[in-house]
């Protein structure tokens, strides 16, 4: 299943005959395969988003195998629509707690400072909230970012950010496509506890160059495909942002110096009609610096680099398979230098080495069998040194750890009759370090009614054998991955969901709604006062605790016509307990949210015009906060008694955005400039909130008089960015 003239799979396409319940779904690689044919005559319907519906009449006997090479053209409507029909609305009804992204909307949405992010998209569904506006970082369903398994082309990213998390490292002009599963994950999922973000990357086009590209407030990126002969074709992409250019323009010397950039390249060899070989690769890449005069300056520097080695091969009509080898390797080092040369270093990192098989196979017109077995070697490691006398006698070459994970997988998708269709999984974990061993159940099933509705639920275990501190040492706060241990078993956690789903007006419409409840064990906070160096052992500063979190998710989706858009709320409770802290009494973590709204609305007026409007609100995030204070001798400093952790919370966040385009032709190319408005009303929502101190002077009793004020720190008012994008 490929684009027409490209030669891009199609993912997720919806493929029936017509009249007899048979029918399939591409797979990540655009394959499918409908077996248990009997009848000599068939009519093949396939549908795909944005994709016209396409149809073809096929004869087979009873002993035919057919090969079919079906390219989808693009759908002719206007571009201001995502027109889904009915059969592919059947296709997403039929998925638990999982929803399809297109990049095309991605691509209208308002952005801060011009520039278009897929996890800023993400953080607009239902069960997804953000951390803060200055946050790209995704929180599912009580779960942490660290709890979120990222996936480019199936290269594990640790750390998809850029800008301390401002930005996520993917350059939507680079992606085909974005899948967001929030929590019930397939089998073929493992090695985190809250979601899966799989994002796949564009192949390159096989029927000429193409080029795309844009300029925004913040950063610059262009993508470039197409053919090197008629059996490789090649995909290549960049993106720099220039805030260090700017700086070095408008500010003296000791600014801050800061800048990222991102490299993912693509090639695709046809080795013949059934094989397949695939290169994916990821560069990304932040580096900070200041110096403060001739003698001090620090910097530090972190990203990412993965690559993929994939082949593809095609036995016959019923057995896919696919094996891939992957490096993955996340970086962070710091370097701080004083006036008097005594200078600090620190460097961080987690390093994978991964092979996978994996293997989907056609049994029959009822059954469709997935399985796979997947190793990684882990390495982490940790160094520190330093020229001062006090650090000489630590080991600048701290101990490497490494961890090896075996897992395997099995799922058999069962159509027991045409309203039932049963998925029954599981998957099998073994970690070396602390020799556990664990069984992951993977089970789900839908049932649709005669008036279309479809119900639907899912039973889910998982676990997580890498755990994720924050640093507070020498240098600057950084992320440390670390291994289960004996003495720090995995986590894991258990999610029921139950949902379901409707069309209205053949598929113009959408309604979607799911309840979940999910506990979570062996999770780690730092104890209180604790204080975490590189240079101490860690196991002594954490202690574990467990969770819960519950809600409802509601989606409204329109999506047909010039009028598009989808509705999006969430009503959710998390709750932390850990017996060393807060009195061993149960809290919210931070990021809980007790209401979550989204709403968005694009209208395509005539060829040219494009209007998009998000609005979203959200309960006030939950901090701990002091309530009262006390001084025990006149000279003594002011100290503060805090409330319950985590127990108040900041006023509510809402904001409106606002995006116009234009389109036109210049040159030959395709155009689309377009102005956002972020914070439209310019609403001043609170970051944090903190007390501090104002004097008032007596003149008659000559004395100060301390009164404390609660005071709010905001970050973005009304806020106006201009970007620029072409395609060619």
């Amino acid at each position: 299943m490929q684009e027409a003239g490209s030669g891009e799979a199609v993912i997720g396409a919806n493929i029936v005959l017509v009249g007899t319940g048979k029918g399939a779904a591409s797979n990540r690689y655009g394959y499918f395969a409908i077996a248990g044919l009997e009848a000599p005559k068939y009519t093949l319907r396939v549908s795909a988003v944005g994709y016209q519906t396409y149809e073809q009449t096929i004869t087979i006997s009873n002993s035919d195998e057919i090969r079919l090479a079906i390219d989808l053209r693009e759908s002719v409507i206007e571009l201001g629509e995502v027109s889904i029909d009915a059969d592919r609305q059947e296709a997403e009804s039929r998925r638990v707690s999982s929803i399809d992204v297109p990049i095309e909307q991605i691509l209208r949405l308002p952005s801060l400072g011009g520039e278009v992010d897929i996890f800023r998209a993400l953080q607009l569904l239902p069960g997804v909230q953000a951390a803060s506006e200055i946050s790209s970082g995704l929180y599912i369903r009580g779960g942490s970012p660290d709890q979120n398994l990222v996936l480019l082309d199936r290269m594990v990213l640790y750390n998809p950010s850029h800008l301390g998390g401002f930005l996520s490292t993917f350059n939507a002009d680079a992606i085909n496509n974005v899948t967001l599963i929030k929590g019930a994950m397939p089998a073929e999922y493992g090695g985190r506890l809250s979601s899966v973000v799989d994002v796949t990357m564009r192949e390159g086009g096989r029927d000429r160059i193409r080029g795309a590209g844009g300029i925004s407030m913040i950063d610059s990126r262009l993508t470039i495909d197409g053919p090197i002969n008629d059996d490789i074709t090649f995909m290549l992409s960049g993106r720099r942002v220039y805030l260090d250019w700017l700086v070095d323009l408008m500010s003296d010397e000791g600014s801050l110096n800061y800048y990222f950039y991102d490299l993912v390249a693509k090639t695709n060899i046809r080795l013949g009609e059934n094989d397949r070989l695939f290169f994916s690769g990821f560069f990304g890449r932040d580096v900070m610096g200041e110096p403060f005069d001739d003698d001090d300056d620090f910097n530090v520097s972190w990203g990412n680099s993965a690559g993929n080695l994939r082949w593809t091969h095609i036995f016959g009509s019923k057995l896919f398979t696919n094996v891939s080898a992957v490096v993955s390797d996340y970086h962070f080092g710091s370097e701080f230098e004083e006036w008097d040369d005594t200078r600090f270093k620190t460097v961080s990192g987690i390093l994978d080495y991964s092979l996978r098989a994996e293997a989907e196979y056609f049994a029959s017109g009822d059954h469709r069998i997935k399985a796979g077995l997947e190793t990684t070697l882990h390495t982490f490691t940790s160094e520190a040194s330093s020229n001062e006398s006090e650090f000489k006698d630590f080991d600048p070459h701290l101990p490497t750890h490494r961890g090896t994970e075996l897992s395997l997988f099995l799922q058999d998708e069962w159509q027991v009759n045409e309203r039932l269709l049963a998925q029954l999984g599981g998957r099998a974990f073994y970690f070396d370090r602390g020799n556990h061993l664990r069984f992951e159940p993977r089970l789900a099933a839908f049932y649709t009614l005669d008036n279309d509705i479809t119900l639907k639920g899912a039973f889910i275990g998982a676990n997580q054998f890498l755990h994720l501190v924050t640093r507070n040492d020498i240098t600057l706060p950084t992320d440390m991955w670390f291994p289960s241990t004996a003495t720090l078993p995995p986590s894991y956690s258990l999610q029921y969901v139950l949902g379901a789903s409707r069309d209205f007006e053949e598929g113009m419409y959408n309604v979607s709604l799911e309840g979940y409840y999910k506990t979570v064990n062996n999770i780690l906070e730092f104890r209180d006062n604790a204080y975490f160096s590189i240079f101490a052992p860690l196991e002594q500063e954490l202690t574990g605790g467990k969770g819960e979190s519950y809600g409802v998710e509601l989606f409204v989706q329109k999506r047909k016509g010039s009028f598009t858009g989808w509705l999006g709320y969430t009503l959710a409770w998390a709750h932390r307990e850990f017996p060393e802290l807060n009195e061993g009494k149960s809290f919210p973590p931070r990021y809980d949210r007790r209401h979550d709204i989204s709403l968005v609305l694009n209208y395509r007026l005539g060829e040219r015009w494009e209007f998009t409007g998000v609005w979203v609100y959200g309960t006030g995030q939950a901090f701990t906060f002091p309530v009262a204070q006390y001084q025990l001798d006149v000279n003594d400093p002011v100290k503060f008694l805090y409330s319950d952790r985590n127990g108040y919370r900041l006023p509510s966040y809402h904001r409106l955005d606002l995006n116009f385009s234009y389109a036109f032709s210049w040159f030959g190319w395709a155009w689309k400039a377009s102005i956002n408005l972020y914070n439209t009303y310019n609403h001043m929502n609170p970051f944090a909130q903190y007390l501090d101190s104002d004097w008032d002077w007596d003149p008659v009793t000559m004395q100060s008089t301390r009164t404390l004020k609660l005071k709010q720190i905001t970050l973005f008012p009304v806020l106006p960015t201009f970007g620029l994008s072409f395609t060619f």
